[in-house]
């Protein structure tokens, strides 16, 4: 609200004869003429408000044995920087605790999560205006995971189909030029496939040909699998915001908006601790895999195998890598076995079925071979994604087939050919900025809620999304631990509201909390000619200050502007903490503050319901207009908003290319 103009036009009586009432009321109609050509006619009831405010008791009863803390989140944190903390507090097993919470208006629900002394996370999600989240109910109502020792089928040998020659390894075989990257690439691997008709125990059974059985048997995948119960409704819910965090850029705007993830998969706990991504066996209880999402066009053409080895059994001089093209391949699932196309455009998730895969004791064989439902520990297993029609009737000269692998050192030849070139980095000839190498991982391994998935990268893109598999058991899991930083606010001034460009960057401050007592603030930019001091910033440094002297900048003429144009005077920012009490949000700490233009003796602070945005609030590290770009060219949703505050709530999220100065923070 502007204090005097703004403030004395929205009374009831007043006297034209008395000049400086005249002049008050004359400067009003000028604000609101000059922001109608800016915004349109404003909602009445539009109070520029991007935030939720909203408070939960969070029982810290996690599957989880020495909890230190909970949170309230905004996403999920598992491989996920946008994951903000809106409230911390610390918390023992079984402690419940009430946390108060300011979240980004986006978001209809929110994450609860515990955290152990080890920095573990287990999340919860949670809808906003809930009052209480326990983590052990929910437990209650999962569905049964993990096929135990005594859930195993007995048999003690199998019958696999004869081998067919992988794509690689027939690449390599090949004369023709377009497959160049695999000579002496020394690729010799076979793919198996169990043979049909046998039986298991203990509800494993083989899987049948899909349709009729003379029509596809060309299509028949040999595996061992069980039908198992599908997800509760609140692990789908659980499920649904791990996987969307990860592939979503906004998860909250419910947007089908697709991240780039490689960065991601590189700094995930499997890739660290050893650059490969395998899974060690325990030794204990059977591999198995269960299918939950295929998000392709191509799940028809998807078939999973899986391969492994002990380091040791590596011959002198061998090198590990040609060691691995040599080794056999087996089928784990046929993805169309469990997919529909209505459920792909959906993007649905489910969970039918737990695939067994077997340890071979020997090298394989047609017919019967040795071979156990459990593995002996120790075991390396690596899995990959055989990308073609069917097995046995492989077409190399597809520029979409191939075999994908999760080991990225096995992807080198075949990132080089075809579609899958574009997954690349743009200095290696591919189509993203931060792409791939030529020996990335394609498949992304992480622990979630004590839970291990792959997600596979089948091609051209890198966002991991277009198959997540679970890892039901067997093999030992890695947990991931996430830092997620606290949310951040942005406040962004209008200093001469009578005939503001709008661009709203006269003045930007930045706050984040530094822990429940202390809040920093931060002067970010200003794109003021005139001479403005910050007030109402109560315990600040820089309160009731100069905001060019804060910056330390000298100038008293001229372009005077700070971190508002590309090109031009660029500055550090100025941060200070301050002290506060643990009720008080950031958005009730904002709001106080206000500014005083010098130049023309005017004050400037948040607008009242139905004013013209003089400030503003926003959640995030806000990319604010660029100098002399009004915010509803720089977000071209924001005048939408503004006309009906009940629309475009989401508004902040999608700015205009070229239009807005980035965040100096991220």
């Amino acid at each position: 609200m502007l204090l005097g103009a703004v403030a004395f036009a929205s009374c009831n009586k007043f006297d034209l004869n008395d000049p400086d009432m005249a002049k008050q009321v004359q400067e009003a109609q000028e604000i609101k003429t000059n922001a109608e050509k800016i915004f349109g006619t404003i909602d009445q009831n539009q109070d520029w408000n991007s935030i939720i405010s909203g408070k939960v008791s969070v029982t810290a009863d996690a599957n989880l044995e020495d909890i230190v803390k909970v949170q309230i989140l905004t996403e999920s944190p598992i491989l996920n920087d946008d994951a903000k903390v809106l409230a911390e507090s610390t918390a023992k097993n079984g402690q419940t605790v009430t946390l108060n919470y300011d979240a980004p208006n986006i978001y209809k629900k929110l994450v609860a999560a515990c955290v152990d002394s080890k920095g573990v996370y287990y999340i919860q999600v949670f809808n906003v205006g809930q009052a209480n989240v326990s983590f052990a109910q929910a437990e209650k109502s999962n569905s049964p995971r993990r096929a135990q020792a005594s859930e195993a089928p007995d048999f003690t040998s199998i019958k696999l189909k004869a081998p067919q020659k992988s794509v690689n390894t027939r690449r390599t075989e090949s004369s023709d030029a377009k497959f160049s990257m695999w000579k002496d690439s020394k690729w010799n691997d076979n793919m198996w496939v169990i043979a049909d008709g046998q039986t298991f125990s203990n509800g494993w059974k083989m899987d049948s040909p899909k349709g009729s059985e003379k029509a596809d048997a060309a299509k028949d995948r040999g595996v061992i699998y069980r039908d198992i119960e599908d997800f509760s409704s609140n692990e789908l819910a659980n499920v649904q915001m791990i996987m969307n965090s990860l592939f979503v850029k906004y998860a909250g705007a419910d947007k089908n908006k697709k991240k780039n993830n490689v960065e991601s998969v590189r700094n995930s706990a499997y890739y660290a601790s050893n650059n490969h991504n395998y899974f060690e066996t325990d030794g204990v209880n059977p591999v198995t895999l269960i299918p939950i999402q295929a998000f392709t066009d191509d799940f028809k053409q998807n078939h999973l195998f899986y391969y492994y080895y002990k380091p040791e059994e590596i011959p002198a001089g061998m090198d590990e890598v040609e060691y691995i093209k040599q080794l056999p391949k087996y089928m784990a699932i046929q993805v169309e076995r469990i997919q529909t196309t209505n459920e792909k455009n959906a993007g649905a998730f489910y969970h039918r079925q737990e695939f067994l895969l077997p340890f071979y004791k020997n090298d394989p064989v047609e017919g019967d071979n040795e071979a156990s439902a459990i593995f002996p520990k120790g075991y390396k297993v690596g899995f990959l994604n055989l990308k073609t029609v069917n097995v046995g009737t492989y077409d190399i000269t597809n520029k979409i087939y191939g075999c994908t692998y999760g080991d990225g050192r096995l992807n080198y030849e075949i990132n080089h050919y075809g579609d899958f070139l574009s997954a690349m980095d743009t200095s290696l000839g591919g189509k993203f900025e931060g792409g791939m190498t030529w020996t990335d991982p394609r498949i992304a391994i992480f622990t979630a809620n004590g839970k291990t998935y792959m997600c596979f990268e089948e091609g051209s893109d890198c966002n991991f999304s277009d198959m997540v598999i679970e890892i039901g058991g067997g093999l030992n899991i890695i947990d991931e631990t996430p830092e997620p930083e606290a949310e951040i606010y942005t406040m962004c001034f209008e200093d001469r509201p009578a005939t503001a460009d709008y661009d709203l960057n006269d003045v930007v401050l930045r706050c984040t909390r530094v822990d429940n007592t202390t809040l920093q603030l931060t002067l970010a930019a200003t794109g003021a000619n005139d001479n403005v001091v910050i007030h109402g910033a109560s315990g600040w440094a820089y309160n009731d200050k100069e905001v060019h002297e804060v910056f330390g900048y000298t100038e008293t003429s001229g372009n005077r502007f700070i971190n508002t144009e590309k090109g031009g005077n660029t500055m550090d920012v100025v941060s200070a903490n301050v002290t506060v009490s643990k009720d008080i949000s950031i958005p009730d700490f904002l709001e106080k503050i206000f500014i005083e233009n010098k130049t023309t003796g005017k004050m400037v602070k948040m607008a009242q319901a139905g004013e013209p945005p003089f400030a503003i609030i926003v959640p995030g590290d806000f990319d604010y207009p660029q100098e002399k770009v009004s915010i509803t060219n720089a977000y071209g949703n924001f005048a939408g908003w503004a006309q009906n505050m009940t629309t475009n709530k989401d508004w902040y999220i999608y700015p205009e290319e070229g239009k807005v100065y980035p965040s100096l923070f991220k």
